[in-house]
Order: C-alpha cells, then sequence, then structure tokens
C-alpha cells in the first residue's frame, strides 16, 4: 500500500477518529460485559533517529554517486495509545504518533570513484525542521500463565519521516555558507507485522511489559532538491524499494488508582531497504533511472505517559 500526502491526512484523521471512539464506546461496552478490558495512554516523549541512502550512477559505477545521511535527528513526540482485550483472550491494540524535529544534521556527499572515493562535493546542512507520523495496529489472542501474559499478534503499520534541509555549508570544495537551501525529502514505510507482547505483574500495582515486532515494509522517499533548476519541482526524485525492521519495547507501569496510573518506556527500531529504484525527474520532461543501493533508519526513543483504565 502506497499513501499520497493526502491519503496520509485521511488516514491521520480515520486514527483519531477511531480512538475518539474507542473513548465514547467502551464504557458502554464495559457495562455490558465484566470480561472487556480496555485502556488508554498519553504522553509525550524524546525520540532520536538516523536515517541514509545512497544511489549508483546509471552504469553502476561509481557503485556510490551520491549519499544523504541525516544524523542526531531530535524529535519531541506525543503519542496516544489503546487496548483492548475481551474475555481475557482476545487482544487488540493501536497507537498513533506525532512528533517535530527541532535539530539535527545533514550530509550530502558526490564521488567520482567506487566505494566512496574521489568525493568531489559535500556540503553538511542543518535538519532543524520537520515532522514525524506512526500510526499502528494489531490484534491477537493473549495467554495468561499465572502473572505473565503472552500475546502473539499480527498487524499493519505506517511511519513517515517529513526532512526539511537548510542552512546550506559546502565544504568540499571549501566555499562555505550559500543562501536559499530549503530541500525536502519525505521517507514513507508501511507494511504488515508480527509480533509478541509480554506483560508481568510483579506486584499487584507493578507492571513490567515487552513489545517485540518484525515488520515488512513498502518504502517510498520523494524529494523535492529546490536549488536544481535542472531538475522538476516538486518532485525532483523519488525512491521504491521493499524493506523490513524490527521494534523492541520496554515498559514499566504503575497503577495509583483503580483507573489511573503511569508509565515509563524505551523503545527501539531498526529498519532497512533492499536494493531498488531511484527515478529522477528533470524540468524538461525527462527522467532517468538508476539503483538505489538502500535505504537505513533507526530510532531511539524514551515516552512517558498517563494510562486511563475504563
Amino acid at each position: 500500500m502506497k499513501m499520497n500526502k493526502g491519503n496520509r491526512q485521511s488516514a491521520i484523521f480515520l486514527a483519531i477518529l477511531l480512538l475518539l471512539s474507542f473513548m465514547l464506546t467502551i464504557p458502554s461496552l464495559r457495562d455490558a460485559s465484566a470480561e472487556i478490558d480496555a485502556s488508554l495512554q498519553l504522553g509525550p516523549g524524546i525520540r532520536q533517529d538516523n536515517l541514509d541512502w545512497s544511489i549508483a550512477d546509471i552504469d553502476g559505477s561509481p557503485n556510490i554517486l551520491s549519499e544523504l545521511t541525516w544524523t542526531d535527528l531530535t524529535i519531541i513526540q506525543i503519542k496516544a495509545s489503546g487496548k483492548l482485550i475481551i474475555a481475557d483472550k482476545f487482544y487488540i491494540r493501536g497507537s498513533l504518533g506525532y512528533g517535530e524535529i527541532i535539530d539535527g544534521e545533514n550530509q550530502d556527499s558526490d564521488y567520482s570513484g567506487n566505494h566512496r572515493t574521489g568525493e568531489y562535493s559535500r556540503s553538511n546542512n542543518s535538519t532543524d525542521e520537520g515532522n514525524v507520523y506512526d500510526l499502528s495496529a494489531g490484534l491477537g489472542y493473549q495467554f495468561r500463565i499465572k502473572r505473565l501474559t503472552i500475546a502473539p499478534l499480527i498487524g499493519y503499520s505506517y511511519h513517515t519521516q517529513n526532512l526539511v534541509i537548510t542552512d546550506g555549508n559546502q565544504t568540499i570544495p571549501p566555499i562555505g555558507h550559500f543562501p536559499g537551501l530549503h530541500s525536502t525529502y519525505d521517507a514513507q514505510w508501511d507494511g504488515p507485522w508480527t509480533g509478541l507482547d509480554l506483560s508481568f505483574t510483579i506486584i499487584e500495582k507493578l507492571m513490567l511489559s515487552g513489545v517485540v515486532e518484525y515488520h515488512w515494509a513498502d518504502y517510498k522517499g520523494v524529494a523535492d532538491w529546490n536549488l536544481r533548476d535542472d531538475f522538476d519541482h516538486p518532485r525532483s526524485f523519488e525512491h521504491t524499494a521493499e524493506g523490513n525492521g524490527i521494534l523492541v519495547s520496554a515498559a514499566i507501569h504503575y497503577a495509583f488508582s483503580e483507573h489511573w496510573g503511569v508509565g515509563f518506556a524505551g523503545n527501539y527500531q531498526d529498519w532497512s531497504t533492499d536494493p531498488g529504484t531511484d527515478r529522477t525527474f528533470f524540468a524538461d520532461g525527462t527522467e532517468v533511472t538508476t539503483r538505489l543501493n538502500e535505504v537505513n533508519w533507526d530510532s531511539v526513543a524514551t515516552e512517558l505517559s498517563i494510562t486511563f483504565r475504563f
């Protein structure tokens, strides 16, 4: 499944409506059946991402013609999630996250030789604008072994990083700062996943939980290189590839009343693609296709949350 910008906004709006509907309908379900356990979590977090990609020349040499890296992207995010367990067996969860990029670095390098040799152009730029979105939903069946619960799950997720490159600084050759740079690169990962949710009750009000997920992803990246007059705008080039990723999370939760609790979580993600396709679109209407070597994305986040249990 591929999402353009309009579809992405529609998906986010739909997810918000689903979360609101979840909040409004669970109390009535709770009255109807004592076997429904539902909860909502909301809270802020801080996250650090890295992303890179490279392409080859049309004839394959150099094998790395151009390489873009984004490092130390600092992101302030907010995340809402919901969980529904029916009859202590059927298990459904979903989450929606949004974050603003407040700091980060970008490097754009071009090479004349194979294996990153003959670097003839490099710019070191800022990435302190942009945003990220994350949507995920899954369902499964829960097994309980005394104080331990295990829930194998299948699901679907969507992730995007909308990156903005500014404050241009040409370091090879050492020209220095140059004005007007405001290029964008929008990276999108979406596809199915399978995973496992674990929870262990230490004492009545204190619980540890963990999540492990393996993802299959369709990748698409769309760029607008605003200072390149020979490129088309707003779509200068696009990337497509197949990839995969892992997500690992651990959290601790404390319930200070029947309905309210607090939590702290740490999350790690590591994604990459197989070789794919780079299509460059020129202002005269022509286009060129070459090899996308790979795309890599990793992310580390910590989150605080308030939990309401119905």
